[in-house]
């Protein structure tokens, strides 16, 4: 039968070559198109041709579980096991990715441990893009580096259950592998010892000379003759004037140091400068006090208005009330006057009667 594995193939992992791929994917993939049409009696000649146009890799898709090309090919390679020098040559291929692919896969079901890191790693330094048949049936795209770093880090892989692998670090401890060196490694080192002699480099040579502006120099040197000359003071930048302001906000510290001992090694200047502050205090005291006098004097001027207007208000109003009122004060004092005479000359006729005298004549 079409689908019995070949009488001189050897056992693999002790088992039937077709046994590593499971019974159910095994019964789907007879079942289909692809492998009755393109798989039947193919051999290890023909198998390369069949590799050259696959143009996507996987497992299987959709609801029915429908094997791709990829997988067909290879149980058809499990099936009549080629020789290993065909499977290496099918790595070796740089022409063909999906060809790599396929020889890579091949490698990592059938062959041992050490074979498979000697002939799967170098191709970590392959980049290309290949395209991933997902189980939705729909394309996605991975990278030849990652394929293979799959192939040797899972356990399940194109829905394969993958053969135990030995772990690198054992194999090296027994001496059948190489410690292994990526090439990143050796870019990287390489990078760095450029930029190291880039520094060397940099640190021999001399430094430029910076250019002068002999003009500037020159103007500045006239105009500080010019001032020694005068006598004016050298007028300060905004720099030191900036310097100046940070020194004076900071206070301690050094610039602090600073000023004490310069205040300490020059005691006549201090004392100058503590004269001239009392002259300055006493100056704007004298100013205070003036301007204390005017404002009290004015204060007393507005005061003695304020009495003069009440005064002239309270006359003319005392006046009017004489004008009003006089009238009508001399005609009761006329009356009161009457009243009190005739009462005044009635009680001294009766105290002249009481006593035996005549009475006054009115």
């Amino acid at each position: 039968m079409a689908n019995r594995t070949a009488k001189d193939a050897a056992t693999v992992k002790g088992t039937n070559p077709q046994f590593l791929v499971e019974k159910i994917i095994r019964q789907r993939i007879y079942d289909s198109l692809f492998w009755k049409e393109h798989c039947f009696a193919l051999t290890a000649e023909l198998i390369v041709d069949k590799g050259m146009e696959l143009r996507y890799v996987g497992g299987i898709y959709a609801g029915n579980i429908k094997p791709t090309p990829f997988l067909c090919l290879l149980l058809k390679m499990l099936q009549i096991q080629p020789d290993k020098e065909i499977a290496v040559e099918f790595i070796r291929q740089e022409d063909f990715k999906y060809l790599r692919a396929l020889g890579a896969m091949y490698v990592r079901l059938t062959m041992t441990s050490v074979e498979q890191y000697k002939l799967l790693e170098p191709l970590y330094n392959d980049y290309r893009k290949l395209r991933w048949m997902n189980k939705m049936g729909k394309f996605e795209m991975v990278y030849m580096d990652d394929f293979i770093d799959g192939l040797l880090r899972e356990e399940r892989y194109c829905d394969i259950q993958l053969p135990r692998l030995q772990k690198r670090e054992a194999l090296e401890d027994t001496s059948e592998l190489v410690p292994y060196k990526s090439l990143l490694e050796e870019d990287l080192g390489k990078l760095s010892s450029d930029e190291s002699e880039e520094e060397d480099d940099r640190a021999r040579k001399p430094e430029r000379p910076k250019l002068v502006n002999r003009r500037r120099d020159r103007s500045k040197e006239r105009e500080r003759d010019e001032r020694e000359r005068r006598g004016s003071p050298r007028r300060s930048t905004s720099r030191e004037r900036d310097r100046k302001k940070d020194k004076d906000s900071r206070g301690g510290g050094r610039g602090g140091e600073d000023k004490g001992r310069r205040r300490s090694r020059t005691p006549e200047r201090r004392d100058d400068r503590r004269d001239r502050r009392d002259e300055r205090g006493g100056d704007r005291r004298d100013d205070r006090d003036s301007r204390r006098d005017d404002r009290d004097g004015r204060r007393d001027d507005r005061d003695r208005r304020d009495d003069r207007d009440r005064r002239d208000d309270r006359g003319g109003r005392d006046r009017d009330d004489e004008r009003r009122g006089g009238g009508d004060r001399d005609r009761d004092r006329k009356r009161r006057g009457n009243d009190g005479d005739s009462r005044s000359i009635e009680e001294t006729n009766a105290m002249r009667a009481k006593l035996g005298m005549a009475p006054l004549d009115v």
